[in-house]
């Protein structure tokens, strides 16, 4: 049979998926790796990422013939490599948002960044490195993102593509590479590796790629993206006007095909993969990972349980805000933290759950409305990722959002998005019409509940009231 092979390095574990040429899923695979965190700090060890995917490549192409794999990832997540990609030092995630001084000394150099001054845009994670892990880059060849790790590592080539690229500060949209004045005044922005279309075939996968994989030597290999690109193209956001994707995992990020060169102020921006075509993008920091949390508060049973959700009365007796490790998009707060209100003696962990999944949804909602100000309404959601294998936070999207939620038969995450940007960088697929076909079919479609919508109303004002307490602490 003939295969494309998707591979995704989430901020959890890596994940391989294998379609047909139809674009339906053969196999899949995944397996976790640990995050090290330390305050604002939170690294990985880029080998780690190899290992995962050297584990579950092999069963999932197995007898199967790859015509071409891509690589999408966790993003701007970036490590120092030297000359034969072996890493000189840990990567440093989007998660890490030591790099706030470094951020904001960029901010002044290029200040028409369409990407703002957070450490998460990974520009300034570069200065720090250069500041605080000077040993580690100055054995540096590259700074490759963290699907560039994976390309290097089944090509030889050292590459960044361009959405990766796009997501960063101080990005020049027009020349397609970093802003001279920031390569001035910051040399080890020169240590990334050179820009290139996400859809571009970089290599080949060499023998010893191959060996390790399960992989035919000389397969060719896509230069790959953002995760956001691969849940855009598995779920269908193509075009202007095309659904809302929500994509939850760890993080939850909303993603919306917008015409190039717009911005929001507060909200991340991107390349999309088609010509064109940018994506507008919303992000929680902590929404999957809260939920997690709370379900790890007993042990006894799991409280993601759909029925007895749904069963409590909604909106539940709690509001929280999930900001659990600070807050990206609109605020971009390194400092907001997780915010509960309305505990008493009777509150238990279902009302917790219950209170994660509608801060998550209370939040987007949020965002939605700012959308929609600023001229991008939202009429309908398409959920992919893990989130979207729990109908109960599937039903609260619909009736806090006020708008119909769907699955899409294809909602497996990023990984099988990268399946179909491989075969778009090999002429499997050659229009947006052809992507269309892969993504047309609904698993279940989740209704508001006109009879909440009040209710949810006056959850969003209390939850506005909670997300104020989170403002940014005053710098030293």
């Amino acid at each position: 049979m003939k295969l494309l092979l998707g591979i995704d390095i989430g901020t959890s574990g890596a994940k391989a998926v294998a379609t047909d040429l139809a674009g339906r899923r053969i196999a899949d695979a995944s397996a976790r790796y640990p995050t090290s965190t330390d305050g604002a700090g939170a690294e990985q060890n880029a080998e780690h990422w190899w290992e995962a995917v050297a584990q579950i490549v092999p069963s999932v192409v197995a007898g199967g013939e790859v015509l071409a794999v891509a690589v999408t990832s966790q993003a701007p997540t970036l490590v120092p490599v030297d000359a034969v990609g072996s890493p000189t030092g840990p990567a440093l995630t989007w998660l890490d948002r030591r790099a706030v001084t470094e951020g904001l000394e960029l901010a002044e150099t290029v200040p028409e960044s369409r990407n703002g001054a957070d450490p998460f845009f990974g520009t300034a994670k570069l200065p720090w490195m250069a500041r605080h892990r000077a040993s580690a880059l100055s054995r540096a060849a590259y700074v490759l993102s963290s699907n560039g790790f994976l390309v290097h590592r089944l090509t030889g080539k050292a590459t960044l593509d361009d959405t990766t690229a796009s997501l960063m500060q101080g990005f020049d949209e027009i020349s397609g590479t970093f802003d001279d004045r920031l390569l001035r005044q910051e040399p080890s922005v020169g240590l990334l590796a050179p820009v290139v279309p996400s859809t571009s075939v970089v290599g080949t996968v060499t023998a010893r790629a191959a060996a390790a994989l399960g992989l035919a030597e000389g397969t060719p290999v896509v230069a790959g993206g953002i995760d956001s690109i691969g849940s855009a193209l598995e779920a269908g956001a193509l075009r202007p006007g095309d659904p809302l994707v929500d994509m939850t995992g760890f993080s939850s990020v909303t993603i919306s095909a917008v015409p190039a060169g717009i911005h929001v102020p507060g909200f991340i921006h991107c390349r999309h993969c088609l010509e064109g075509t940018d994506l507008l993008i919303t992000a929680q920091v902590t929404a999957g990972a809260a939920v997690d949390w709370v379900n790890s508060l007993d042990s006894t049973r799991d409280l993601r349980d759909d029925e007895a959700l749904l069963s409590r009365p909604r909106p539940g007796r709690l509001t929280m805000v999930p900001s659990l490790a600070g807050e990206r998009t609109p605020s971009w707060n390194p400092a907001a933290r997780g915010i509960i209100a309305g505990i008493d003696l009777s509150t238990d962990g279902t009302d917790l759950l219950l209170a994660a999944m509608e801060g998550n949804a209370l939040g987007l909602a949020a965002d939605v409305a700012t959308m929609t100000r600023h001229g991008y309404p939202v009429d309908r959601v398409l959920s992919t990722g893990g989130g979207a294998s729990s109908r109960a936070w599937l039903q609260i999207k619909a009736d806090v959002l006020g708008l119909p939620v769907m699955k899409p038969k294809n909602g497996h995450g990023a990984a099988q998005g990268a399946a179909a940007l491989a075969g778009l960088g090999v002429g499997v697929y050659t229009s947006a019409e052809d992507l269309y076909e892969l993504t047309r079919r609904i698993d279940e479609e989740f209704l508001p509940d006109t009879g909440k919508r009040e209710a949810y109303r006056a959850a969003r004002r209390r939850y506005r009231e909670l997300t104020a307490l989170n403002r940014p602490r005053p710098r030293p």
